[in-house]
C-alpha cells in the first residue's frame, strides 16, 4: 500500500470518527458540526499530499532531544512563562512523587491532604485545579468526573522533564487539546532512544512510618542491518509502594498559648502499584510510531480531618486507572509535517464511608468513566532559512483537530450515564526573527453534553484567542508578554452529582495577561559565575466562577455561577552556578511569588476584596547543591505565607504560615557497565508541624533512603 493511500485512509477514518456509533446524539442535534469534520479532513488530506524526503527533518528531532536532556537548568526565553525541572534537578531535591517536585515551582499551589497516600492536586496562579492540564508525553490526561488530576498517582522513575507552561507556547506542533488549558503541566518520559541496546534497573526506597517502595525496569533496542536509521525500542517498568502513614502530629485547641495534644495519624495505610510499558518504532529518519500502556491500582485508607477529640475514620478509596495511547509523526520535508494521536482511558473509583449519616447509614459510591480520543495535526513551514545546524524557522503554521467522547457511570448521579462529546480545532502560528518571536493561536471549542433520560442541556461553543511575543534586547536579556483567553467546562460532578448538580451551569472564563523580563546565562564572572533570572508580572480575571452554596441544610448544596475573581501577582525565578574548581561547583535555584487573588463577586458582601481560600500572599522556595567528586549534597527550603481556609479573611479561618527544610546526600558509583546510586533524604529537619489543607496535618521530621542499580550494554 503506498503512502498516499495510507494517509488517505487516515483521512477517511477521521471523518468516520465524527459519526462513530458509540457517540450518542440528542434528537435534533448534529453529532458534529459539518465544518469541524471538514477541518479534520483538511488536516490529514493536506498532510497526505506526497512530498519528497529531506534531511532537514533533523531540526525537529533535535528539539525533542533538548527538551528531555538532563543538562543544566536554564530560564526559558520564549513568549510563554515556562519553568522546567530536569532529571539532574530531580536528583538533587527531596522528592518522591511528581507533586513533590512541583512545590519548587513559582506560582504553584499544591493541595496536599497529608501523608504519602493523600490526594495531591495543583493550582497555578490562583486559577484553580481544573484550569491546569496535565500532559503525559504530549497527550492530555483526563478526569471528567472532577476535572482534576491526582498527581499522587505519578512517580518520577520514568520522568525525563517537568515543564510548566503558562501562556502562548511556541511549540505549536501539538494536539489542539494542549491549547485548551489556562496552564499546562507537560510531563515527558525519556523518550529519546538510548545508545545502549539493553539495560535493567532495580531500586528500593525505605523511610519512616512504614514507607517502602520497590522499582524495576528493563529496556531493549534492536537496529535494522539494512536500514541505517530504522530501530525498535521498548521498555517495561513497575513500581510498588506501601506506607502506614502513622506519623505524630499536634492538635492546638485554641490560640498559640492554649493547650495542645500529641496525636498519631490514623487510617492512613496506602498500597499502590504503577506499571508502564513503552514501544517506539523509528521507521526512518522522518517518521516514528510510539505506543504507551499504563496501569495504576491503589487501595487507600482516608485519614480524617484532625478535629478536636475526633481522629477516627473508616473511610476508604479504591482507584484503578488504565490507558493506552499511540503517537505517530512524519516529516515529509523541510516544510510539511504531520502527527496523529489516539488514546483510550478507563478509570474506576470507589469511595466508602461506613459512618455516613444518611438513611442507609453508609455511603458507597462507585464511578466508571471512559474516554475515547483521536487527534490529527499538520504543520507547515513556508519560510525557513539555514542558520548553522538547526536552521531558523521564520514562519510556522499548524492546524490541529481533536475529538473525544467522555462518559461517566455512577450510583450517585441524578442522570443516567451522562456523556460529553467535545471537538477542538486549533490554528496556530509562530513568526521568528534573529531577536524576536511572536506566537499566536485560535482555538474553537464545541461541546455537546448528552443525557440519556432526555433532560435539556445546551450545547456550548467558544473561540479562545492567545497571542504572545518575545524580544531579545542584548546578548543576555529579553522581554516577553502574552494574552490568553480560555475557559473550563463544568465537571460531571458540578452538573449531575446528586444533591448539588446544576445542569444550567456555564463554563468558567479566564483572561490572562503577562509581561516578563528574562536574563539568560549571563556570565557575571566569565568561567566562574553565571546566572539566569526571570521576573513576570501577571493579571488574571475569572468570570462565571462556579461555587457551591448551602441550601436547606449543611448536607445539601447548590452549584451556581456566581463568582468573579481578580488575580494579580509577581513571580521571580533565579538560577546561579559558581565553579569553584574543575570538579567542584555550587548551584543555587530560587523563586518567590507574591499573589493577590481577591473575590470581586458582590460589592458590600463579607468576602468582597478578600483573598480566595488556600491562596497565600507570599510563597517561595530555595535549593542549593554542592557537586564534588565524592558526593552531591543539597539543601532545600519551601516557605508559604498565611492563607485562609474559607472565603472570609478572619482570624478563625487563618491557616498558619510554614517553612519546610530538607537535606539530601547522593552518590553514584560506576563499575564497568553497572551504576550504583545511593540517596539519603532528611525531610523537614526542623520538625515543623504544619498544614497545607486545614485539619490535614503534614508529616514532621522523617527520612528516606534510596538505592538503585542500573546495568547497560
Amino acid at each position: 500500500m503506498g503512502k498516499g493511500n495510507f494517509f488517505t485512509k487516515i483521512a477517511f477514518f477521521s471523518i468516520y470518527m465524527s459519526d462513530f456509533p458509540v457517540l450518542p446524539s440528542v434528537p435534533g442535534k448534529n453529532k458534529l458540526p459539518g465544518f469541524l469534520a471538514l477541518l479534520m479532513m483538511l488536516c490529514v488530506v493536506v498532510s497526505a499530499y506526497p512530498q519528497p524526503h529531506s534531511d532537514s527533518a533533523k531540526t525537529h528531532h533535535l528539539r525533542e532531544v533538548n527538551i528531555n536532556a538532563a543538562g543544566e537548568q536554564k530560564v526559558y526565553e520564549g513568549p510563554a512563562a515556562v519553568q522546567v525541572i530536569n532529571t539532574q534537578k530531580i536528583k538533587q531535591l527531596p522528592v518522591f512523587q511528581l507533586s513533590d517536585a512541583l512545590k519548587y515551582m513559582s506560582g504553584v499551589v499544591v493541595r496536599d491532604y497529608g501523608g504519602t497516600g493523600g490526594m495531591k492536586t495543583v493550582s497555578v496562579r490562583g486559577l484553580g485545579t481544573q484550569h491546569t492540564g496535565v500532559a503525559y508525553d504530549d497527550i492530555a490526561m483526563s478526569d471528567c468526573q472532577t476535572g482534576q488530576i491526582d498527581l499522587s498517582k505519578m512517580t518520577l522513575d520514568n520522568v525525563g522533564s517537568i515543564r510548566l507552561v503558562v501562556g502562548a507556547d511556541d511549540d505549536i506542533f501539538v494536539p489542539a487539546r494542549l491549547f485548551s488549558y489556562s496552564s499546562l503541566l507537560k510531563v515527558g518520559t525519556t523518550n529519546a532512544i538510548p545508545e545502549p541496546t539493553f539495560g535493567v534497573r532495580a531500586g528500593a526506597t525505605a523511610g519512616m512510618y512504614g514507607f517502602y517502595s520497590v522499582q524495576a525496569a528493563v529496556f531493549a533496542k534492536a537496529k535494522s542491518r539494512k536500514h541505517e536509521h530504522r530501530q525498535f525500542f521498548w521498555n517495561l517498568s513497575a513500581d510498588l509502594m506501601r506506607s502506614k502513614g502513622n506519623y505524630p502530629y499536634i492538635i492546638r485547641y485554641g490560640g498559640a498559648d492554649d493547650s495542645t495534644s500529641r496525636e498519631i495519624r490514623k487510617n492512613s495505610v496506602v498500597h499502590s502499584c504503577n506499571i508502564e510499558s513503552n514501544a517506539v518504532w523509528q521507521i526512518d529518519r522522518t517518521q516514528r510510531l510510539s505506543l504507551k500502556l499504563y496501569y495504576y491500582d491503589s487501595d487507600r485508607e482516608l485519614p480524617p480531618a484532625a478535629i478536636f477529640y475526633n481522629n477516627e475514620s473508616r473511610q476508604k478509596l479504591w482507584n484503578k486507572n488504565a490507558f493506552a495511547q499511540a503517537h505517530y509523526h512524519k516529516y515529509f520535508n523541510s516544510k510539511w509535517a504531520f502527527q496523529a494521536n489516539a488514546k483510550f482511558n478507563y478509570d474506576y473509583t470507589r469511595y466508602l464511608d461506613p459512618d455516613y449519616l444518611n438513611e442507609d447509614g453508609f455511603l458507597d459510591n462507585k464511578y466508571h468513566q471512559t474516554e475515547s480520543y483521536v487527534s490529527n495535526t499538520v504543520m507547515f513551514t513556508p519560510i525557513r532559512v539555514e542558520n548553522g545546524v538547526a536552521g531558523l524557522n521564520l514562519l510556522q503554521l499548524s492546524l490541529s483537530q481533536d475529538v473525544f467522547w467522555q462518559q461517566l457511570t455512577a450510583n450517585s448521579l441524578n442522570h443516567e450515564k451522562p456523556g460529553r462529546l467535545t471537538s477542538l480545532s486549533a490554528l496556530a502560528a509562530t513568526i521568528s526573527g534573529k531577536r524576536w518571536k511572536v506566537s499566536a493561536n485560535l482555538l474553537f471549542s464545541y461541546v455537546d453534553n448528552v443525557i440519556r433520560d432526555g433532560a435539556e442541556i445546551d450545547d456550548y461553543h467558544h473561540f479562545s484567542p492567545t497571542v504572545g511575543g518575545s524580544y531579545r534586547i542584548g546578548d543576555f536579556c529579553s522581554v516577553r508578554a502574552f494574552y490568553k483567553n480560555i475557559f473550563r467546562m463544568p465537571t460531571f460532578n458540578d452538573l449531575y452529582y446528586r444533591e448539588v448538580g446544576n445542569i444550567s451551569l456555564k463554563p468558567e472564563k479566564t483572561h490572562q495577561w503577562d509581561a516578563g523580563l528574562v536574563v539568560d546565562n549571563a556570565f557575571v564572572v566569565p568561567g566562574k559565575l553565571s546566572a539566569s533570572a526571570a521576573i513576570d508580572l501577571y493579571f488574571n480575571i475569572v468570570k462565571d466562577k462556579i461555587v457551591a452554596f448551602p441550601s436547606h441544610n449543611l448536607f445539601t448544596w447548590t452549584m451556581l455561577n456566581y463568582g468573579k475573581v481578580y488575580i494579580g501577582g509577581v513571580e521571580v525565578n533565579s538560577s546561579w552556578r559558581y565553579s569553584i574548581s574543575r570538579r567542584h561547583s555550587l548551584q543555587l535555584h530560587g523563586n518567590i511569588t507574591f499573589q493577590k487573588a481577591i473575590d470581586r463577586t458582590e460589592k458590600g458582601s463579607k468576602t468582597f476584596n478578600h483573598q480566595i481560600p488556600y491562596t497565600p500572599l507570599l510563597s517561595g522556595s530555595v535549593s542549593l547543591s554542592w557537586q564534588n567528586p565524592w558526593f552531591t549534597i543539597g539543601y532545600s527550603m519551601i516557605a508559604v505565607g498565611k492563607r485562609y481556609s474559607l472565603p472570609q479573611n478572619i482570624d478563625v479561618n487563618e491557616v498558619r504560615p510554614y517553612s519546610d527544610h530538607s537535606i539530601t546526600i547522593s552518590r553514584d558509583f560506576r563499575m564497568n557497565k553497572s551504576l550504583f546510586s545511593l540517596k539519603a533524604e532528611f525531610l523537614n529537619i526542623t520538625n515543623t508541624h504544619y498544614e497545607i489543607i486545614r485539619n490535614y496535618p503534614m508529616q514532621g521530621f522523617g527520612f528516606r533512603f534510596r538505592f538503585v542499580y542500573s546495568f547497560e550494554r
